[in-house]
């Protein structure tokens, strides 16, 4: 009931007001990347798909019930459009120098057979992108090891061609199949406004959110960033929380208009110069991170994040789960150390 009343108190502060802000080895499992699981993508950009595309198919009908086929574009009247979290894939790359390819790394070979129905990828806040699947790309003796564009053609990986428009160079997308994931269920995603100073009622909203955060989380907070605007009605924040002696937290914070969800991540500095990644000083910030897509499912708000560090980036998927995130066993790391 707290949590409420204060949550409705902050939403005419809160909502519309921007935050600004200010590296760190990418959460990384750097010996097990990722494996593949089931799926595909499709379309155009945010929460929006071409109900158009694969029109023949989409005539195909279900013999038991003459009732029309479910497909991507198809959806029965009044269906939710959500995302299935048990038919998310492993399946993450990262675009070329000129933006024309991406290559998926951290799989394994002889999948290309099943690759040939991937046909979309997602990323830079919900933009999605068709692509087709080329070739396995074998590793060259000139590779220096590095997840970046500037290695591409020397890294071993399946490479995939964008084919309406041009991806951005070096940046992560996660690749699907249009047949697992509806393109209706993503929401739009909104960048705060980076202004150089803050107006008074942006300034009365961070203090107000700061104060009502530590109160719920008993835990003074030090520092908080508008990360996202999530459709019309939801907001994300990266949170710091004031160091209690070798104790560290930080939270990732969604306020949905109601309540706020949290994903902390709590950390023992044995130094200062690497808490929660390499070299991140004990820092976070909100460059470090990038949010690649949010969408609804049956349990809640799914996220999908990259995580910037010193040595690499990391990405990963958050789901809803009562009153908090959970963080799904969908991962995927990239070593791009200068």
């Amino acid at each position: 009931m707290k949590k409420w009343i204060i949550a409705v108190m902050l939403t005419s502060l809160i909502m519309g007001c921007s935050n600004k802000g200010g590296d760190s080895e990418a959460r990384k499992k750097e010996e097990a990347k990722p494996s593949m699981e089931t799926q595909q993508g499709n379309n155009g950009t945010g929460a929006k798909t071409d109900t158009n595309k694969n029109a023949n198919t989409n005539l195909n009908t279900d013999a038991s019930t003459n009732a029309p086929a479910k497909t991507p574009g198809n959806h029965l009247e009044g269906e939710k459009h959500v995302v299935n979290p048990n038919k998310l894939s492993n399946l993450f790359g990262f675009a070329n120098a000129d933006g024309s390819q991406i290559i998926v790394t951290g799989q394994k070979s002889g999948l290309e057979s099943s690759l040939l129905e991937y046909g979309n990828m997602i990323g830079e806040g919900g933009k999605t992108f068709e692509v087709r699947f080329v070739k396995w790309q074998k590793s060259s003796e000139q590779s220096n090891g590095r997840d970046t564009a500037n290695n591409f053609a020397n890294l071993e990986g399946y490479i995939f061609e964008v084919i309406d428009g041009k991806a951005t160079p070096n940046e992560t997308y996660y690749v699907v199949n249009e047949q697992d994931f509806d393109f209706e269920s993503l929401l739009e995603i909104t960048s705060p406004a980076q202004t150089e100073r803050a107006t008074n009622a942006e300034l009365e909203a961070e203090e107000t959110l700061m104060e009502n955060i530590s109160l719920m989380r008993d835990h003074d907070v030090s520092q908080i960033w508008t990360l996202a605007d999530v459709g019309s009605e939801r907001k994300l924040y990266l949170v710091r929380f004031e160091n209690k002696d070798k104790d560290r937290l930080f939270s990732i914070v969604l306020f949905n208009g109601e309540d706020f969800l949290y994903r902390d991540y709590p950390a023992v500095a044995k130094d200062d110069n690497s808490v929660w990644r390499v070299d991140d000083g004990g820092e976070v910030s909100p460059d470090m991170f990038q949010l690649l897509l949010a969408a609804e499912t049956e349990q809640g708000l799914l996220l999908g994040l990259s995580w910037w560090g010193a040595e690499g980036i990391n990405s990963f998927f958050l789901l809803e789960d009562g009153e908090n995130f959970e963080e799904l066993d969908i991962e995927y790391g990239r070593y791009t150390l200068p």
